[in-house]
């Protein structure tokens, strides 16, 4: 008991002491403060005399003509006895005083650097021939704004000494009453104070972390945070919905909770690209963007952000389809215009009978393919797509040549969805095989069993990579250049997602070149389906 005692006593002198100490400092501080503060105001009061003493018209002028009668040390001996300076003395552009308290040093230069000369007003304390003041110095302006001398005005440091004195007692009573004032309050606060600050606290940081999570969970975009090895810390409501996890993954590493695949190199940064697209599932389309965190040099991990582009994608899709329809038009007009002016000039020649034979040629080329075409396919706007496509073919030097056995007029699939199917694969075939020899493109339209219809595109260009074709409907992979301001990669990832939506397949093989074989069911399966 005695030992638990002399400790408790020793510890709460040693916390007095440690007060004290801090106190007798502050204090200290505080007078040295207020000492500074009190010196500065006495150099702002010698500046402000020596600039009334500047702008006086009889100091200008004398001083312009060189003070011939000798009235400058009067002019400046009332200025200091009605300001209660040390001294006020004035000098010409030469540094040569005029007046000084001391009438031995009048024609004598000042001591020193003299910036008022050169146009700069300064304050400061220092030695002067009276003892140590403080001073203020500043230029005289002569009538056409051209320096003729300055005026330097002083307060002898003894002059304040004694406020200063008083000052110092003043603190160190006030100082030492506080000290024990403050004490006693501490000691009847401290134990009244002690719990309510911790439950402040407490509630403090409990609600600014209910705010920032509030905040971050009601954010649209999906937000993860990863250590450097791949653990998440973080990951909000949205991130959890479009990832399809659930909130106990907090904690876990990336790799533990999502599959192999294009999406978890993106989040742990094994592609390089830190903002890309991919085609998640048929569920989501995302953007998806990684950005490193460094600390002074440090690997900190990541923070991943992820967009729902689903309705983005869409809207890109029938994009695409009236881009698909527009260009195919363009290509027919260009095809048409060339026609016109070979029929224009036969015309011209005069030679009707060619004229007339070539307008049959062409009407019935024309004319037998489209009817061809809706007689067979029986869908109008895949009609105007195929017979667009064999102009565009045609333009770039590919033979399009189409076997449509059967109508596509009733396949369980969107329309818009169609012909971004139908499109992007005769695009990408027709870009593979334009440039080689006998470049030709296929597209055949059959039945399968079931009643499903079967979509076969064929082209002659290089194929498909060996020994994985299937890896050409992962998003990103590409064989083209980089397009500005958009990502390449995704249209044959789009179009597996369509045929997947509409309960079909795809697949691609390499025979002579790149064959795409898409099976879609037809409107009677599915009504079968529903009513068994």
């Amino acid at each position: 008991m005695l030992t638990l005692r002399a400790t408790l006593l020793r510890l709460g002198s040693n916390r007095i002491l440690v007060i004290l100490i801090a106190a007798l400092v502050g204090v200290t501080l505080a007078f040295r403060v207020a000492q500074t503060a009190e010196d500065n105001q006495y150099r702002l009061r010698a500046l402000a005399i020596a600039n009334a003493t500047a702008a006086m018209p009889d100091v200008i002028t004398l001083l312009t003509v060189g003070d011939p009668t000798h009235e400058l040390p009067a002019i400046a001996e009332s200025i200091r006895k009605k300001t209660e300076a040390t001294y006020v003395v004035i000098a010409d552009k030469n540094g040569i005083r005029f007046s000084h308290p001391n009438p031995a040093l009048i024609g004598h230069r000042l001591d020193g650097p003299l910036p008022a000369l050169q146009g700069v007003s300064s304050t400061s304390s220092n030695d002067g021939s009276l003892g140590r003041s403080a001073n203020g110095k500043t230029p005289v302006y002569g009538y056409q704004n051209q320096i003729v001398g300055m005026v330097s005005a002083g307060i002898l440091q003894s002059k304040f000494a004694a406020e200063n004195k008083y000052l110092q007692h003043a603190f160190l009573f006030f100082g030492i009453g506080f000290i024990f004032l403050g004490y006693l309050l501490a000691e009847l606060l401290s134990r009244r104070l002690k719990g309510q600050k911790i439950a402040s606290e407490l509630e403090r940081v409990t609600s600014k972390y209910r705010e920032h999570d509030a905040m971050l969970h009601a954010i649209k975009e999906g937000v993860i945070t990863l250590t450097p090895q791949g653990k998440i810390t973080l990951i909000n409501d949205e991130a959890l919905r479009l990832l399809n996890l659930l909130a106990s993954v907090l904690g876990k590493n990336i790799s533990e909770v999502l599959p192999q695949g294009r999406l978890l190199d993106l989040l742990l940064g094994h592609i390089p690209q830190g903002d890309d697209e991919l085609v998640l599932n048929e569920n989501f389309s995302l953007r998806v963007n990684r950005r490193p965190v460094r600390q002074m040099g440090r690997d900190m991990g990541a923070v991943v952000t992820l967009r729902d582009r689903t309705e983005h994608i869409g809207l890109m899709r029938e994009l695409d389809s009236v881009r698909n329809l527009t260009d195919a038009l363009r290509a027919q007009q260009h095809e048409y215009s060339n026609r016109m002016h070979t029929l224009y000039g036969l015309l011209e020649l005069r030679r009707f009978d060619e004229a007339s034979e070539y307008l049959g040629e062409i009407s019935s080329i024309n004319a037998d393919l489209a009817e061809t075409l809706h007689d067979h396919i029986a869908n109008p706007t895949i009609t105007a797509l195929l017979i667009a496509k064999v102009s565009i073919a045609r333009e770039r030097g590919v033979d399009l040549s189409i076997d449509a056995q059967v109508p596509l007029n009733d396949v369980a699939i969107d329309q818009n969805a169609l012909i971004t199917i139908v499109g992007n694969l005769l695009d990408n075939a027709i870009d593979a095989a334009s440039g080689t020899k006998d470049a030709h493109v296929e597209i055949g339209v059959t039945e399968v069993s079931g009643g499903g219809k079967l979509i076969r595109v064929h082209d002659s260009g290089p194929g498909l990579p060996d020994p994985n074709p299937e890896v050409i409907f992962e998003d990103g992979y590409t064989t083209k250049a980089p397009r500005v301001g958009g990502h390449r990669g995704i249209g044959l990832a789009i179009v597996q997602r369509l045929v997947k939506q509409a309960d079909g397949e795809i697949t691609c093989f390499n025979q002579g070149g790149a064959t795409f074989v898409v099976e879609l069911p037809t409107t009677s399966n599915i009504n079968e389906m529903v009513i068994t």
